[in-house]
């Protein structure tokens, strides 16, 4: 990537800049356009409490559901594009356990349309791998396999699961050598270690203590502790800069690790169900009722993180708007502050921009 100087997107970034003055604590804006960065800025704090850290681009963030299409889909699109698996093959193929759900897809899963859960209680709690895989088949039946769009940890988890079973690696492990490393994205990582963890946004509602950065915020995988806090839903720390070197990747149809016809099968409708519910992606989303496109493409795709983290991308016009915020970081007598409405606010004063 090339960097541009430029004004010609900074009423994206002047939106953003509201709603930090309104109480977003603190917030990472990038926008690629063409192959350059257009927009790279930051606003507010890391930290609030018990004193002020400021913000800079170069801050980690936990990326809290993000993580479902950046490390466990790209994972899984090496598997598919590498035939070890496809998208229609029953889960107990590589999950025995998955026999007490006969009927369970990969496609159904990674599309949220599996009829399982969307989680389980595991705050306060340590469980292996294996543990909550058996929970996520004993947990009760939400609606037929197929059936039914039910936005669930618990279906990325067990793509994760799949994953880890088919390359006999963890899950951080095999995303950092296949995918983070060969797309030069050193500073991303599950449980950031002692030089990164002080550069971590806060995450937690309380004070931000240096024995608290770098830790997970999402309490599913804080409970795989023992595994590192893998896991396929959550876990995953990043930064702008980094998740625009994959950004742009993606844009140029995966250059360097897939090919772009592996790139497009992930990135457009894979759901076996029809309407808006069915604008689901492998792991990412593309017009369900939680995308922020605005009045970008139909054809653009991106996901959320409850952190405050966003992500999306428009192939047709070569553009990225990654929008990096620690909301749930508020004051203590606050709840968490919304940043939905900023995100497609975002994506639609870019829509205008590059129109």
């Amino acid at each position: 990537m090339s960097f541009l100087e430029t004004n010609r997107f900074q009423p994206a970034a002047e939106l953003v800049a509201e709603a930090v003055a309104k109480g977003v604590p603190g917030a990472v804006l990038l926008i690629l356009h063409q192959g350059k960065v257009v927009l790279r800025q930051c606003w507010g704090y890391a930290g609030l409490r018990p004193e002020k850290r400021p913000m800079t681009c170069e801050t980690l963030f936990d990326l809290a559901s993000l993580t479902k299409p950046i490390a466990t889909g790209s994972a899984l699109a090496l598997l598919l594009e590498a035939r070890q698996l496809t998208l229609d093959d029953p889960v107990e193929r590589f999950l025995p356990e998955f026999s007490q759900r006969p009927g369970i897809t990969i496609r159904q899963l990674a599309t949220h349309c599996a009829g399982i859960p969307a989680g389980g209680a595991y705050s306060n709690r340590y469980v292996t791998l294996n543990e909550i895989v058996g929970e996520i088949v004993r947990s009760r039946r939400a609606a037929g396999a197929g059936e039914k769009f039910i936005y669930s940890d618990y279906s990325a988890i067990a793509l994760g699961a799949v994953v880890e079973a088919i390359a006999k690696q963890r899950l951080d492990i095999f995303c950092r050598e296949r995918v983070f490393l060969p797309w030069a994205m050193t500073e991303t990582t599950y449980r950031p270690g002692v030089q990164l963890a002080p550069r971590c946004a806060a995450t937690v509602s309380g004070d931000d203590l240096p024995g608290r950065r770098g830790k997970v915020h999402d309490p599913t995988a804080a409970a795989l502790e023992g595994a590192g806090c893998v896991s396929g839903n959550a876990g995953l720390f990043s930064t702008a800069d980094d998740l625009g070197r994959f950004a742009q990747r993606m844009l140029e149809g995966g250059r360097g690790i897939y090919r772009p016809e592996t790139v497009r099968s992930m990135t457009t409708p894979q759901s076996p169900l029809a309407g808006p519910e069915g604008q689901r992606g492998v792991l990412w989303d593309i017009g369900s009722a939680y995308a922020i496109r605005g009045s970008l493409s139909e054809a653009s795709y991106g996901h959320t993180g409850f952190t405050g983290t966003s992500i999306w991308l428009v192939p047709s016009s070569g553009t990225a708007i990654i929008l990096l915020t620690n909301a749930v970081h508020v004051a203590e007598s606050s709840s968490k502050v919304s940043v939905i409405p900023l995100r497609r606010a975002v994506s639609t004063m870019v829509a205008k921009i590059i129109s």
